[in-house]
């Protein structure tokens, strides 16, 4: 029982610290379910659906794929939505990496957690 109860919050903590890992491929599904979505409704074939979702979420926006119908429109909203709060998130993260490395800090596990004061 003891071994099971040390596995237990062995595998808590891990956890605890691979959840951002989680959170962002559960971004990358909700994604891959708009680009299905609009592959279904705009008639496209799904490497091209792929090809707008990422060049919509990451706001380069070329304008060679535009949706016609109104449900391909509001997909591609979600899909800027969706794109855009992933892509600020890991900006932030490497924006504090940068800076905690010029500044000389060596971060440890608990010093980018939200609610937690930076170190100047």
């Amino acid at each position: 029982m003891r071994d099971f109860l040390l596995f237990m919050h062995n595998l808590k903590k891990i956890s605890y610290f691979v959840r951002y890992i989680f959170g962002f491929l559960v971004l990358i599904l909700i994604l891959m379910l708009l680009a299905l979505t609009l592959a279904w409704v705009e008639d496209l074939t799904l490497g091209d659906a792929i090809y707008f979702t990422f060049i919509t979420g990451l706001t380069v926006g070329y304008g060679d794929i535009t949706p016609v119908t109104r449900l391909g429109k509001i997909v591609s909203v979600a899909m800027a939505f969706v794109g855009v709060v992933t892509t600020g998130i890991y900006v932030a993260v490497a924006s504090k990496a940068v800076q905690a490395s010029i500044h000389g800090i060596r971060l440890s596990r608990g010093e980018f957690l939200p609610g937690q004061p930076d170190r100047e």
